[in-house]
């Protein structure tokens, strides 16, 4: 995709980013089935049956690390900081890594595993299905559900817990006691599409809506969202959409606002956010843009990279990490 910069008066010339290609002993990291959050990474190996593998960062490789029989044959698995989650029969896992020790927390006739996040050492969220998500205060779990199903979870720290509803529309926010669903902005959407597609899907489309793709919080309690207003195939909503306009959005502690972008994206699907405090958005082609000392920037990947999986902050707080072909650490000074 190629910027407008007619258009983008803001986007301003960037120091040329550092590309770091990074290696591992692991084909895991071919497939697309993946998670990576600072030193740890997680991937769905197809080698010969699926398997969960975990890798290490070691500060020059990924290593991969023996892991629990219940991880590795998981039908879905999260990692979170130091904490690794997987979903297994009728049964939450949720181990606490230590070097090789994991000791594991489980939640017994819990059902489905969909997202997991790690707010503090002893701050620990599980979202199953049905609405259902747990706590774990250090010593046991509590039941905290939620008043819609979740699709995925932010931890800004501490008490400071999002959730996601399951249609991506409607993020909640954990207020201490309860769960508190916040709007997002949506007074000038666009008209909804005319024509249909051939098919089982029919021919008329949903009204638009805006739609999280991915959040991030950074390390001053900053929330930051990739989102894309979508009108979704009638009959098959959920599974065939249509992308009418992508937005960046920010959090001000009292209501989501929408944060102008120097030029049109097609797609908008990753944010990540690292120490420094730069807020780093990506598409599932490339990463387009990054978002630093207040001005837009335009970011160019190496040649040959290939469809853009996922973006997360290293643990050394050196940048992000891109994950593609392969992973690589990118930074700009």
């Amino acid at each position: 995709m190629i910027l407008n910069l007619a258009v983008a008066l803001s986007l301003v010339v960037a120091p040329v980013p550092r590309w770091d290609k990074t290696s591992s002993d692991s084909p895991a990291f071919l497939t697309k089935d993946h998670e990576i959050d600072g030193d740890l990474a997680i991937a769905l190996d197809w080698d010969k049956r699926p398997v969960w593998r975990m890798m290490r960062w070691t500060g020059r490789k990924w290593r991969t690390v023996a892991t629990p029989a219940a991880f590795a044959n998981a039908k879905n698995a999260e990692v979170s900081r130091s904490w690794a989650f997987a979903g297994r029969g009728n049964a939450i896992h949720a181990w606490r890594i230590s070097g090789t020790r994991w000791r594991d927390q489980p939640i017994r006739s819990a059902g489905r595993l969909v997202d997991a996040v790690v707010a503090a050492g002893d701050e620990v969220w599980v979202a199953g299905a049905s609405k259902r998500l747990w706590r774990w205060d250090g010593t046991r779990w509590h039941r905290r559900d939620t008043p819609r199903n979740v699709s995925q979870m932010l931890a800004v720290g501490g008490d400071d817990v999002w959730a996601l509803s399951g249609d991506r529309r409607t993020p909640m926010h954990w207020e201490g006691s309860q769960w508190v669903e916040t709007a997002l902005p949506g007074d000038k959407l666009p008209p909804t599409p005319k024509g249909g597609i051939s098919g089982s899907c029919g021919t008329t489309w949903t009204e638009p809506a805006v739609e999280i793709t991915d959040w991030a919080a950074g390390a001053g309690g900053d929330v930051w969202a990739s989102a894309e207003i979508r009108s979704h195939a009638a009959k098959c909503v959920g599974h065939v959409y249509s992308t009418l306009k992508t937005l960046a959005l920010r959090w001000d502690g009292g209501q989501w606002q929408e944060v102008d972008l120097p030029a049109k994206l097609d797609r908008l699907e990753h944010v990540a956010i690292d120490a420094s405090g730069a807020v780093w958005f990506g598409s599932a082609d490339q990463p387009e843009l990054v978002f630093r000392a207040g001005a837009w920037r335009r970011i160019k990947v190496p040649r040959g990279f290939e469809t853009l999986e996922q973006i997360g902050p290293t643990a050394d707080g050196r940048g992000i990490w891109v994950w593609a072909d392969r992973i690589y650490r990118l930074s700009v000074s």
